[in-house]
This record gives C-alpha cells, structure tokens and sequence, in this order.
C-alpha cells in the first residue's frame, strides 16, 4: 500500500496538464493516503493548527504575523512548511497528526502552505520542501528538511523539548 502510494505522488507530480494531476490526486484521496485540504480562507489561508486530541487541523487567525503565532502558544511549536503539489509533504501529513497526537502536552503542531505565504517561507529561509522546524519562545531551535516517520521524529525533538535552556540556532548566512 505503502509503495502505492508513493507511486501515485510521483505519477502526480510527473503528469502533464491539471486534469491528469486531479484525476492522481482524486485516486491519492480515494485511497487515503492523500489528506483532505482544511486550509483557511482569506488571511490565514494556508495555515493550520493541528488539534492535539483528534490531530484534525482547526482554524486559528493570527493578525500579527508569524512571529506573534509563534509566540501565542505556551508549547514549543513544530512548523511544518509544505506545499500541496509535494509528494513527501503529504506522506508527512499522516506522521503529523500521529507525533501531534503522541505529544499533544509537548509541542503544538502548525502546518503553514508556502505557496500561500511566500513571504514568510522567504524570511525564514525555506529552501526545500518539506520542512519542518521547531520553535521555543519565538526562537528557532532545531531544522529538517524532508520527510521522516513519526518515531524517529519524536527521537529528534525530544532533546529540545526538556528543559528551557535550549539556545537557538545560530543565524544563517544573509543571501548576497
């Protein structure tokens, strides 16, 4: 099934015209292993929240940008920077909602579209898709970019989130 579906994303992102990706994207969403779009309109179109208890995307509206999102959630917040037309961004919906789930005391999980939110993608320097990233008090902490099972994902972030005395990650070099 597994392999199915990695079959259908390639077969989406490979085929020609907009009828024949729709027609992929129907079979990925017929078979579950593509999820239902619960993007937001207006604004916040392209940023969800998910929900810890049902991992189900749930509206939220941030009228002072991406840095005072981040800082409105008392938990460390794991951003997952994806587009809808990425193949392994889908594949990490499903592991999102299960480490959301696992860890819903631990860390709140925020799925912002790139493709809808350009600026914030090119201001925190999204290069490759997906990725994810985690921040503690406003502050970036820990950076992946590709996709990773719920698990090994859960090993990666534990370190960062035990303890306040996390230092954020060194700035990036400014592009000339």
């Amino acid at each position: 099934r597994r392999l199915w579906g990695v079959l259908l994303v390639a077969m989406a992102a490979m085929a020609p015209g907009a009828r024949a990706r729709a027609a992929v994207a129907t079979r990925l969403k017929a078979s579950g292993l593509l999820g239902r779009s619960n993007c937001f309109t207006g604004r916040n179109a392209g940023i969800r929240v998910l929900d810890g208890i049902k991992a189900k995307a749930v509206k939220q509206k941030f009228d002072g940008g991406f840095d005072e999102m981040l800082k409105s959630f008392d938990l460390p917040v794991l951003v997952d920077f994806y587009a809808t037309w990425c193949g392994p961004c889908q594949l990490m919906e499903k592991e999102l909602e299960v480490l959301q789930t696992q860890m819903r005391n631990q860390i709140q999980v925020v799925k912002i579209d790139t493709d809808k939110h350009e600026d914030i993608a090119l201001d925190k320097k999204i290069y490759g898709l997906p990725t994810l990233a985690l921040y503690k008090n406003g502050n970036e902490v820990w950076r992946l970019e590709g996709a990773m099972r719920a698990d090994a994902l859960m090993k990666a972030l534990e370190p960062y989130l035990s303890g306040d005395d996390v230092e954020k990650l060194p700035d990036m070099p400014k592009d000339d």
